[in-house]
């Protein structure tokens, strides 16, 4: 997984993220406020979103996890005063349990071999009462059978980088079964029932 998103960051290193537009109006409204924050964004990239995220609390820690070394090289470039740690898909996160009061993810989980391992080392290092911020790509009951009847190939296309599509059961489910309860969920992109991407609001229990 690592050596597939080295070659995409080698030749993606200053590239902005294709949705942004589309979902940050809504997330950062979820983007807390609090002085001295340890806030983690698990699967920073080049560190776009931390320095979004900066601009609307300037003065919380910022951590950003990715598998990509270069990624991360082009975080610190920008950011040097944010820690950053390269990560494998199905390995320990190198922080501390209950360390972190916030985490964002979005459009990650969709590329993870191991949700589950995933869903766990987010729940260990968040503090009880944080909160996390997560977006996937939306997958629903019409919107599924579009894709099936007109666009099956493109979307499942067997060389892309997502591996993993989420319903809103099967993304609750995983949340639920790792201690979160849901705060807040709504939709992104284009409308509802053919979203482009599901965002939830979680808080650890």
């Amino acid at each position: 997984m690592s050596k597939f998103y080295e070659k995409y960051w080698l030749n993606n290193k200053d590239s902005r993220l294709g949705d942004f537009n589309l979902k940050w109006p809504k997330l950062k409204k979820c983007i807390p406020l609090e002085k001295g924050m340890a806030i983690v964004d698990f699967g920073c990239g080049n560190g776009q979103i931390i320095q979004e995220m900066k601009k609307i609390n300037p003065q919380a820690e910022y951590i950003g996890l990715d598998v990509s070394g270069t990624a991360l090289k082009s975080a610190e470039a920008i950011l040097p005063d944010c820690k950053f740690y390269k990560i494998e898909d199905g390995g320990k996160f190198p922080l501390n349990d209950n360390s972190a009061d916030f985490i964002f993810s979005s459009e990650v989980i969709e590329h993870i071999y191991d949700t589950e391992n995933a869903f766990a080392e987010i729940s260990r290092i968040l503090k009880p009462g944080g909160k996390l911020l997560l977006t996937t790509p939306y997958h629903g009951f019409i919107k599924n059978l579009l894709i099936t009847l007109f666009a099956f190939n493109k979307h499942f296309n067997p060389t892309g980088a997502h591996i993993r599509f989420f319903t809103k059961k099967t993304l609750f489910g995983l949340l639920n079964k790792n201690n979160f309860k849901v705060l807040n969920y709504g939709y992104y992109g284009r409308f509802w029932p053919f979203s482009h991407s599901i965002f939830v609001l979680v808080e650890k229990i």
